[in-house]
């Protein structure tokens, strides 16, 4: 099949080009920024976020294109500020309506829409379900939600897919900025660190997105996208330890943090990142679990495997990451 790939470039969009090739497909990929190698057989420059970007010479270099994947968006921030609110729309919302009229302009008929699960309330306790009550307590969060019903309300051969949080090598999400803060003994675990996290490891994302965009049909369209067995926080921080050899973290009770945290909201104010905020101390201790009851009837013969599994091929990654940051004097405090 021939496929396209909005966000190429990226992390998670060039592991889905290095599949979609290791599968035999054709690869054609989009971005910004200028042609580098890479798993795809064309290279298309162009901004999604732009107005008009998409004209008769990028429609006729992507002609005949079987189906989408669309990886491009703009991730969230810690603090949203007007420019970056701004960035979330053209690009989460009004990009990827772009990119969908791209789609029919191009001929394809499947749109695998890359989406998430911020918008989920997760002040109920309990896994959300597709079906769950959605929220748009940010920008970002709500700017993908409004991506996701465009493809929902379109034409095409939609698959959306909500992922849990990634992580493998090439991470310079949240997973790195733990993994660099355990590893120069600056991450407190908050009293037992049981609350749970509903995780994807980076490959697998990959195997699954591909399946989506190459299949003609699946039982669930709409689908989470995350290990069934949520690691808890503490397991979280203990695979770092065993498997990519960082140390222990340090625990305190919760009461204790949140009293520190309290003042950690007044430094914040004043340096924009202090990690220890009665915000970032609630995401810590908040689950995050999602139902993947669909994603298992979409592949009931898959094996999942473990947090701790998928762990170990990037284990080498982390390590790496966390005596680079510690020469330069980078990493932040969590």
């Amino acid at each position: 099949m021939t496929i396209l790939v909005t966000g190429a470039r990226g992390w998670l969009g060039r592991a889905v080009c290095g599949q979609l090739q290791r599968e035999g497909h054709r690869v054609l990929a989009l971005d910004v920024g200028g042609r580098e190698p890479g798993p795809w057989a064309q290279y298309v420059s162009g901004d999604i976020a732009t107005e008009g970007i998409f004209g008769d010479a990028i429609i006729r270099a992507l002609a005949d294109t079987d189906s989408v994947i669309h990886c491009a968006g703009y991730a969230h921030r810690p603090r949203e500020t007007p420019v970056e609110v701004a960035r979330f729309w053209s690009i989460n919302r009004d990009g990827t309506r772009r990119v969908l009229e791209l789609a029919r302009q191009i001929g394809a008929q499947r749109f695998v829409y890359l989406s998430s699960i911020a918008f989920y309330d997760w002040s109920v306790a309990g896994p959300r379900g597709e079906e769950a009550p959605l929220l748009a307590p940010t920008a970002y969060a709500g700017s993908k939600l409004a991506g996701e019903r465009y493809c929902v309300d379109s034409c095409l051969d939609w698959r959306v897919a909500r992922l849990g949080t990634v992580y493998g090598s090439g991470d310079r999400a949240n997973f790195a900025k733990l993994a660099q803060a355990q590893g120069r003994r600056r991450f407190v675990l908050p009293g037992c660190g049981s609350a749970r996290k509903s995780v994807l490891p980076l490959d697998l994302a990959a195997e699954l997105l591909v399946d989506l965009a190459v299949r003609p049909t699946v039982p669930h369209r709409l689908v989470n996208l995350a290990l069934p067995e949520p690691p808890s926080l503490r397991e979280i921080c203990a695979g770092f330890a065993s498997t990519c050899g960082l140390p222990k973290p340090w625990s305190l009770p919760e009461s204790w943090l949140r009293l520190l945290a309290r003042l950690g909201d007044r430094i914040e104010q004043r340096r924009p990142g202090f990690p220890l905020t009665t915000l970032n101390l609630h995401k810590l201790t908040t689950s995050t679990v999602v139902d993947t009851r669909r994603m298992q009837e979409n592949w009931p013969d898959r094996r999942w495997g473990s947090f701790q599994d998928w762990l170990a091929p990037a284990a080498g990654y982390y390590r790496q990451l966390v005596e680079s940051r510690g020469k330069h004097g980078g990493g932040s405090a969590v």
